[in-house]
């Protein structure tokens, strides 16, 4: 299994990362694409022009947020659950991150 390359928070079916995460792993893309593949979650940063969801600015800080709740009641995770962290791990020979909860 790889390393996890970072963390974000699913809260309120949003999910929350801080502006070096965004930076940094997901290359400061605009748009993600969340995919269910098998037991799991993978996100997507997209180019733009490709579609997706928009990743949004949430502070001055810098820190972004992507409004997925309608993803994530398909995966049957409510909108008042509690919030959980989320490791993304780079998926080899995948454009994508795995998202896994953190134990």
């Amino acid at each position: 299994m790889s390393a996890a390359v970072a963390e974000i928070v699913l809260r309120d079916g949003r999910l929350h990362m801080a502006r070096d995460v965004h930076e940094r792993v997901l290359f400061a893309c605009e748009n993600v694409a969340l995919l269910a593949r098998g037991d799991g979650w993978l996100l997507m940063p997209l180019r733009a022009g490709a579609g997706g969801l928009q990743v949004k600015l949430r502070n001055a800080r810098g820190d972004r947020v992507v409004e997925s709740q309608e993803f994530f009641r398909n995966q049957g995770i409510d909108d008042s659950a509690e919030p959980r962290r989320l490791l993304l791990v780079d998926v080899p020979g995948e454009a994508a991150f795995a998202m896994r909860f953190d134990p």
